[in-house]
């Protein structure tokens, strides 16, 4: 049993008070830690599925890295509880100081053995630390006089002193290099433009650009207090407000929008735009275009996306009616029928129809003997022809007389006229009269 033992409690989720563990340079196999550990003050699932394992960082940036499998200095005293015993390995004594980064580390899969690291092993599938603990190494009589056998070497230890003594200090010195470096490319670019007399006074008319696309902003300028955009002929970007757009009498829209000014390369003449934008409304956003010179050309409009679409939508609502048009079926209609006219039975009732432009007419139809030649029936608007031949023809009659017939006269007004029977006492079939309705 080791000489010194502490006992705590370490919570995966919880804080807790930090626990402080005391020891000595060179000590051996003597101090030893017997840990609980719980989740949020419960027991660990599973527990014994994981493999504990200590971890801290020494001075000088080195990490230990113990799951006991080297000294045999880890056990699990008690799955269910969570309950670990691990004696400290004497690596961890080797240099004093303040090890503020203590912890223990559960574990499936990873790297196993006692090991010293420059960084962290983090190769495991499954890996969860505990809060941090402290362990305070003195110094002792010896310090400094005798080999601390498996660890660093006196070389590697110097060139920690002197990496973290002089960290900080190297830091500050990159710092103040790179700046250094900017002021001087900054001096030679200032030198180079005085040298090639780019910088030049405000005052001058020549080699100053007066003109401002923007405002000193960046955003755009505002207009000036003018009834027509033709009279702006200044280079640039203008808001144009709704207040200043109801003024003006050449807008090509309504509402605010942005004036692009572009003037070519000689003369006074402009190329401007006017942009109309909403930022919910994407038919709003439209984008006008003119040439002013010695007079202003009418505003001409770009397609957009929205406009385009509208555009096919119509053709397409178009064609469907066209279409439909061609091929309509109206279904079969009673035909209507005039004094002295009467339907026969109910099975071939006279009846029209029409499919696209064709029109058609069927059925059986009596007729009061001796009547006069005339209409028998009309058919209504969009069913008739336009045609003034359709006269003369021939259906034929329910007769046992070889040959009966009657002549049907079809007019663009929509009447249908019996102009001669053949057996004047026989019925009418209508069957057989077709014609175009445009």
């Amino acid at each position: 049993m080791s000489v010194k033992q502490y006992k705590f409690n370490l919570d995966l989720v919880s804080d807790s008070i930090t626990p402080l563990i005391l020891a000595r340079v060179t000590e051996n196999n003597a101090v030893t830690t017997v840990v609980q550990l719980t989740n949020n003050g419960a027991a660990i699932p599973d527990f014994s599925d994981y493999r504990p394992i200590f971890e801290c960082r020494l001075p000088g940036g080195y990490f230990v890295r113990d799951d006991g499998s080297t000294y045999d200095n880890m056990e699990i005293l008690d799955p269910d509880k969570g309950i670990i015993k691990y004696t400290m390995a004497k690596e961890v004594f080797a240099r004093h100081g303040i090890l503020n980064l203590c912890y223990f580390v559960l574990e499936k899969g990873g790297s196993t053995g006692f090991q010293i690291l420059e960084s962290l092993d983090l190769s495991a599938d499954v890996r969860v630390t505990t809060p941090n603990f402290t362990i305070r190494v003195e110094e002792d009589a010896t310090q400094g006089n005798i080999e601390q056998k498996d660890f660093i070497s006196d070389i590697a230890a110097l060139n920690n002193f002197i990496r973290e003594s002089t960290a900080e200090a190297m830091e500050v010195l990159n710092a103040a290099i790179a700046q250094l470096n900017e002021s001087t490319d900054t001096a030679n670019e200032l030198i180079a433009l005085i040298n090639s007399n780019d910088v030049v006074l405000i005052s001058e008319t020549i080699n100053w650009q007066k003109a401002k696309l923007t405002a000193d902003s960046g955003v755009a300028k505002s207009p000036p207090n003018v009834t027509t955009l033709a009279a702006i002929i200044e280079q640039g970007s203008f808001y144009i407000n709704s207040t200043v757009a109801a003024a003006l009498t050449d807008a090509p829209s309504t509402g605010g929008f942005r004036l692009e000014n572009h003037k070519l390369i000689t003369g006074t003449a402009i190329e401007q735009h006017a942009r109309y934008f909403s930022p919910t409304n994407a038919a709003s956003n439209r984008h006008f275009f003119r040439y002013v010179g010695a007079t202003a050309s009418p505003w001409r409009e770009y397609e957009n996306t929205v406009g385009s679409q509208a555009k096919a939508d119509a053709a397409k609502t178009a064609a469907i009616a066209y279409v439909d048009a061609k091929f309509l079926d109206s279904g079969w209609i009673d035909l209507p029928l005039k004094t002295n006219y009467s339907v026969v039975g109910t099975t071939s009732r006279p009846q029209y129809r029409r499919i696209g432009n064709a029109v058609k007419v069927r059925g059986l139809m009596a007729r009061v003997p001796g009547t006069a030649a005339g209409v028998f029936a009309a058919l209504p608007t969009g069913f008739r022809t336009s045609s003034l031949y359709g006269n003369g023809r021939k259906v034929a009659q329910q007769s046992s007389i070889a040959g009966a017939s009657a002549t049907v006269n079809i007019k663009p007004t929509g009447d249908l006229e019996i102009q001669a029977v053949s057996v004047d006492t026989a019925n009418i079939w209508l069957d057989g009269i077709e014609f175009d309705a445009d």
